[in-house]
């Protein structure tokens, strides 16, 4: 079947389910029964407070007036009615006849037969009970009763709610009568939930066709309603939860407020609100917002719950006329309202009408009372599935269109493309010769390149400190020298000078090639220091070199800001005592710290532990907040001077370790984290320690990129 025949099969598909359903619902409800409740006189227990007996006795008979409806509808109430009457055969032999009273939703429903002035009960039922405790497991509340001959039964029924309209038909059925009504109400019935369901599955197919949320309100909406229709005529609670009175009393509610707030979900989308004036969008979100609240308190109870009856139905009708508004003011003034979906809308709104009249006793009629909201909305399910079918034809439409159009385009983009392939071919061949010629060129530059800053490497190489001194003057002592280039902007330096070792691990500005500039510079200046000046205590060291510094940048013609941050100590030559082998150490930094792990308590001298593990203590020197090279207001760098006993540790670095991201979440490792990690290792030879460091670094960084240059130096006394 072609596309636009399988939609138009729909459309008549749609329009002959709803005449079919219209018609089977006039002849279901035809009059097969006869009605009682003009016969029959009326009280009303306000607070519910009268007794079965004291009613059959007459004690409240002032009370009692005569019904004048044919089917009595007492409005939203939470009273108790008391409703008498009489019941004969008009038969000369014994007859069974099934008597019906209140609608599916009442709450008490209670039979009594009265023998002089006694009230007898006959049934005990409603929605406070469970389904299989009526007397005929039915959605409506029927009960069989006995006419002998010539007798007349004194009946009386107690019904009440808890908020919800009281509608009470008193209807007297034969069998036979009774059993064919069953019958053409169920296909009616069939009919109805058919659609809704069929409705249902095929809204839900274009739903994931289509992925368009609107499809999913509509499908939801559709679903809500068939759950509050169900729970109307008392099919929900014979078939879905039987067992939950709760449930049974409250489910009207929910699904009633939940399929007005889904309607307007959807009327929103087709509607286009956002295109809306603002007032209006104001007073439909508003509108959604108490609809929303109203879906709440109708699960809760009290004056909450019994307030919510009457105001879902003034939000249901209030709801429809807002989208009426709605649609013609985008008819007034876009003129693109589709027709299917207006008359949706009609329907329902004048079944809804029609329904609260019913409910408000303005309208007196059984069948209406009954049928009102099923006819709007099979009628409104009707129009808005055709409206939505069109809606995905145009899509579908749409769809075509682009793809013939891409399918143009494409077309005449390959007759461009084969007229332009042949000039193409011919500057290819012409590009890649150049381009060859140029990637030569290039390569040749690039291997220069590289070789230079390889020979660079080992000029900045032969300026660090040979291993085999480094070992010589400080034999239990590690250097990480990790550069992230080539050539490295962190150096390490070591001077001896009488009988002290002087050291220092030291960060200049940047990396590669200008960092390892800007290293040579630092290093001879702090050589200069040393050998030409003949300083030996570090903050000498430091003043003396940032005056080197300093004196070389101003040489060049632009302002360099460029230097250096250092951690520099004095380690004096062994010495014993009674307490054991010790060393004095005088130390200075320009921003980077030196950090010393003892199982000593110094706080004396180096103030509080900042990391303490088991008997392992971390203290921290922090350096002054001023670099090596430019800088304003400079003031003369701070010596620290402390005695470290035998198996005390001190480590120097620059922050290119702390400094590097990686790890599960690609974070920084952060200065903590190094303490920790120095204290976990501390009780493991100097030269294992390297290993460890290197290790953890690597391990770290994992795939991801190495930011800076990487110094380390570890010393134990």
């Amino acid at each position: 079947m072609k596309p636009n025949n399988f939609y138009n099969f729909l459309q008549r598909l749609f329009v002959a389910a709803l005449l079919m359903f219209m018609s089977f619902a006039a002849i279901a409800h035809g009059p097969k029964y006869t009605h009682l409740a003009k016969s029959a006189v009326i009280a009303e227990d306000v607070n519910g407070e009268w007794t079965a007996d004291d009613v059959a006795a007459g004690k409240y008979d002032s009370r009692f007036s005569p019904v004048k409806e044919q089917v009595p509808n007492l409005n939203f109430t939470t009273s108790t009615f008391w409703i008498r009457l009489k019941v004969a055969s008009g038969k000369k032999e014994s007859a069974q006849y099934l008597l019906e009273a209140a609608r599916p939703l009442t709450n008490t429903v209670n039979l009594y037969r009265i023998t002089r002035n006694e009230a007898h009960v006959l049934y005990e039922t409603g929605d406070d009970h469970v389904f299989n405790s009526r007397p005929i497991t039915y959605r409506k509340f029927i009960f069989p009763i006995t006419i002998q001959a010539n007798d007349t039964l004194d009946l009386m029924f107690k019904v009440s709610s808890d908020g919800e309209v009281i509608s009470m038909p008193i209807k007297l059925w034969d069998q036979t009568n009774f059993n064919a009504f069953i019958q053409r109400e169920n296909l009616t019935l069939g009919l109805y939930y058919g659609l809704l369901i069929f409705v249902i599955g095929l809204f839900l197919f274009f739903a994931f066709i289509v992925k368009q949320r609107i499809y999913t309100f509509y499908v939801s909406y559709v679903a809500f309603l068939f759950f509050m229709q169900a729970s109307l005529d008392g099919l929900a609670y014979e078939y879905f939860w039987p067992n939950s009175p709760w449930l049974a009393n409250h489910s009207i509610l929910f699904f009633s407020g939940a399929s007005v707030f889904m309607i307007m979900l959807y009327a929103a989308e087709f509607l286009q609100l956002k295109l809306m004036p603002k007032w209006y969008g104001v007073l439909y979100r508003s509108l959604m917002v108490l609809v929303g609240i109203c879906v709440i308190t109708g699960l809760s109870s009290g004056m909450a719950y019994e307030l919510t009856f009457p105001v879902i139905n003034a939000m249901s009708l209030i709801s429809l006329i807002i989208i009426m508004i709605g649609i013609g003011w985008n008819q007034k003034t876009h003129q693109n309202v589709n027709l299917f979906f207006a008359l949706g809308f009609i329907s329902v709104l004048i079944g809804g009408i029609v329904f609260i009249l019913t409910n408000f006793n303005v309208i007196d009629n059984d069948f209406l009372s009954h049928n009102a909201i099923k006819l709007g909305s099979a009628a409104e399910v009707t129009f808005l599935s055709m409206a939505m079918v069109g809606r995905y034809r145009n899509i579908q439409r749409e769809k075509e269109s682009a793809q013939r159009e891409a399918f143009e385009n494409l077309q005449k983009l390959n007759e461009v493309t084969s007229e332009q392939n042949v000039k193409l071919e011919r500057q290819v061949k012409e590009r890649t010769a150049e381009i060859e010629e140029k990637s030569e060129e290039l390569e040749e530059k690039n291997n220069e390149i590289i070789d230079s800053i390889t020979y660079a490497r080992r000029i900045q190489e032969a300026i660090l400190p040979p291993d085999q001194l480094f070992e010589s003057l400080l034999p239990r002592a590690f250097v990480l020298y990790v550069p992230k280039d080539i050539v490295a902007g962190d150096f390490y330096w070591l001077e001896k000078s009488g009988d002290q070792v002087l050291f220092a691990a030291a960060d200049c500005t940047g990396h590669g090639v200008p960092g390892a500039m800007v290293s040579v510079v630092c290093n001879n200046a702090l050589n200069r220091s040393v050998r030409e000046f003949g300083l030996t205590a570090p903050e000498k060291i430091l003043d003396q070199t940032a005056i080197i510094v300093d004196e070389t940048f101003e040489k060049s013609t632009q302002e360099v800001k460029d230097g250096m941050d250092i951690s520099l100590c004095t380690l004096g030559p062994i010495a014993r005592s009674d307490k054991g082998v010790y060393r004095k150490l005088q130390w200075a930094g320009a921003n980077n710290p030196i950090w010393v792990i003892s199982k000593n308590d110094y706080q004396a001298q180096l103030g509080e532990a900042v990391l303490e593990e088991g008997e392992l203590k971390l203290y921290e020197i922090k350096a002054n907040k001023q670099p090596i090279g430019r800088y304003p207001n400079r003031k003369k760098y701070s010596r620290h001077e402390f005695t470290l006993n035998e198996g005390d540790c001190f480590y120097l670095f620059s922050d290119g370790f702390p400094d590097q991201f990686g790890g599960p979440s690609g974070k920084k490792y952060k200065s903590k984290n190094f303490k920790r990690f120095l204290l976990s290792i501390n009780e493991h030879p100097m030269d294992e320690q390297k290993h460890l460091v290197h290790y953890e670094f690597h391990h770290w960084r994992g795939e991801l990129e190495q930011l800076d240059d990487v110094c380390v130096i570890g010393v134990r006394v």
